[in-house]
Order: structure tokens, then sequence, then C-alpha cells
């Protein structure tokens, strides 16, 4: 029988801070497993500074050394430390089903409670100590196959007249487009730096029209698949950091996540 556990927050837990939370999915992990019987404690996060990098190097006949062809990032590993603890065994069993509930899925958004942005991670191991109380300090791991850091949704409002806005971020961003139409129109048209989207099809009133960058999908309505009325002078591409120009032939908002690494 595991010994009890006081389950309040006290300062044994390695100098945790409650301003760091754990969110996978949308669920706070340090909410959802912290009650009267027992708690989860978000004690500390890697993974979040300097990314390691991946280089291709070439060796030049009769040269010292050699030479960077190509630089891309490496998979970012995220191990997430944190307390586990409950009054009886039989509660740390039910609590760590509870956990591995809420781990599941792939390439989902994780996000800490202590800075503005997120991740796209899938779970890919845990390191549990032997259970030989009902307290324990363990470490997740997260894997993002996609090892950018994005910042919270930006929104450029697009209109009519041509305006200028600056990209941040330290690399190209996918993108969407948005928009009601207010009035009937056989196209669609935006211009935003280097993009140029150019639609054919007879739109009413009220029609709403989603693009995105990432599978080329064009919704209307949210229900019809406009993917045929792309005409071929439109140029897909994702949105590069700096100042850019854009103009669209209705309104519309353009929305993309900044880019970190």
């Amino acid at each position: 029988m595991y010994q009890f556990v006081d389950t309040q927050p006290t300062s044994d837990t390695g100098g945790t801070s409650l301003s760091l939370q754990t969110v996978f999915d949308g669920k706070n992990l340090d909410e959802l497993l912290t009650d009267e019987t027992g708690r989860f404690v978000t004690l500390s996060v890697g993974g979040r500074g300097i990314l390691n990098r991946r280089l291709d190097l070439v060796q030049m006949p009769g040269a010292h050394g050699s030479r960077v062809k190509d630089v891309t990032y490496d998979v970012r590993e995220i191990p997430v430390k944190f307390l586990i603890a409950d009054a009886t065994n039989e509660g740390l069993r039910e609590r760590f089903n509870r956990l591995n509930g809420y781990l599941k899925g792939n390439e989902k958004r994780l996000e800490f409670t202590d800075e503005n942005a997120h991740f796209v991670a899938t779970l890919s191991g845990a390191n549990i100590p032997d259970e030989d109380s009902n307290s324990l300090i363990c470490t997740m791991t997260f894997t993002c196959a996609d090892s950018a850091k994005r910042m919270d949704e930006k929104v450029i409002e697009v209109g009519a007249s041509e305006s200028t806005h600056a990209i941040a971020g330290q690399d190209e961003t996918p993108w969407e487009i948005s928009l009601r139409f207010t009035a009937n129109t056989d196209k669609f048209e935006l211009r935003a730096g280097d993009i140029y989207i150019l639609l054919g099809y007879e739109f009413i009133e009220g029609d709403r029209l989603i693009i995105k960058y990432e599978g080329r999908e064009v919704w209307l309505n949210d229900d019809t698949d406009l993917r045929y009325s792309i005409r071929l002078a439109s140029n897909y591409k994702m949105l590069e950091p700096g100042d850019i120009e854009v103009k669209a032939s209705h309104a519309c908002e353009l929305k993309y996540d900044e880019r970190f690494y």
C-alpha cells in the first residue's frame, strides 16, 4: 500500500510556478487533473530554446573543412516534467488513466501558459519511476515533426484599396482567406506580396468563401468544394516575413501564424 500524500501544493515540488501549466489539444492538464484528492503540477518544460540544426556539408576537393550547402531545423523534442499525486494508490492509477486519455491523438496543439505560443505535437514517450509512492515526479516527451513555434493567429483586414502590412516571424507560413460576399459577382481576386489568387464562380450575396494554402482547399458555405474554380493564373505561395502589399476585389480577412524557431 502506498503512503498517503498531502495533495495540497507545497514548496517541495521543485520550485514550480503555478503560472506554468500544460495545455494539450485544448485541455489544461493541471486543472483537469487537480481536485480535492490529488493533483497534477507542471514542474518544468524543455525544448523551447535553441533548436538543433541539420547541416548539409559538402567537401570541396583541395580545400580545408567543408562548405555548408543547406541548413534545416531538426525535429523538436519537448520534455515536460510533472508531479502527479493522489491520496490513494487506486486514485493514482485512475489519475494516470485520465492523463493517458487527455494525451490521445497525433499532431495536436501543445501550449504552455507562460508563453503566447503553441506547437503541433504528439506524445512520443514517458519516463515513469517505480510506483513505490502515490506521489510521483515523471517526465513525458512530446515530438514536434514540424519544429516551428507558432504565435497566436494574426489577422489582416484586406480591402479594395492597397495597404502595406509587416509579416513577422522567422520563416514562411501558410495562410487562410475568409470572406462573405455583400453583392453578386463572378470572381474573387486577391494579391498579397507574391501570392495571387483568382477564382471564377457565380457568387451571390451572402455566400461565405474560405481559401486555405494547405491542401489548396476552397470551400463555399462550408460544404461545397470549389477547388475547380481556381484559375491557372493563381500563384499559391506561403507568406514570407517582411512588408507586403495586399489588395482584394472584395473585403476579406487574411489569417496566418507567425513562425519562430
